[in-house]
């Protein structure tokens, strides 16, 4: 037997009716919601590793607290923290830049880092417009710094890269910031 608790609601599955917790996880998300907490077996699963979970077998007595809300909810919810995070970001960038010019190992991991976030803004970004009626909002300045600052790693010149990071991407960090911030304005009109 599974217990699953999907936003308070208590429910109890037999294992070999479902197999997989992807199995489980389709027949029991609710249409049009996105998953905002999992827990199994007191266990904190963080949202974005549902699709790792998909294959992996359902077990006896395993107990699945789940929360699901509307998109709005959630980007309501992720928003304020996401602002926070750029803001942080924009303020190491400097000692990012100068750690890279000192040629301090970690300043290249801490670039990835920098890459890797800046493409899940993106994406975040994106998938606001689809959830969201936002003006289209002019991004070609932006996209010239950020061709910059992907020339400068594709060159490898620590220096080129070092003043990107200065120079360009506070102004890139800056524009995701402005965009979110509208779009939680945005929510907070529309849902209040």
């Amino acid at each position: 037997m599974i217990t699953v608790v999907l936003n308070g609601d208590r429910m109890n599955f037999q294992v070999k009716d479902f197999v997989t917790f992807g199995r489980l996880y389709d027949q029991i998300c609710p249409k049009d919601k996105v998953l905002k907490s999992l827990r199994i077996n007191n266990i904190q699963v963080p949202a974005q590793r549902v699709s790792e979970l998909r294959e992996s077998l359902l077990e006896e007595n395993t107990e699945i607290i789940m929360e699901f809300v509307t998109p709005i909810e959630y980007l309501g919810e992720i928003l304020p923290g996401v602002i926070d995070y750029i803001k942080t970001t924009i303020e190491l960038l400097p000692s990012v830049a100068n750690s890279l010019r000192s040629g301090q190992s970690k300043s290249f991991k801490d670039i990835e880092s920098l890459s890797e976030s800046i493409s899940a803004l993106d994406t975040l970004r994106q998938s606001i417009y689809r959830i969201i009626e936002l003006p289209g909002i002019d991004t070609s300045s932006i996209l010239v710094r950020l061709r910059k600052f992907l020339g400068a790693l594709e060159s490898q010149d620590i220096s080129e890269i070092a003043n990107s990071v200065e120079n360009d991407l506070p102004l890139v960090m800056r524009s995701y910031q402005d965009f979110f911030e509208l779009a939680l304005s945005k929510i907070r009109e529309v849902h209040s």
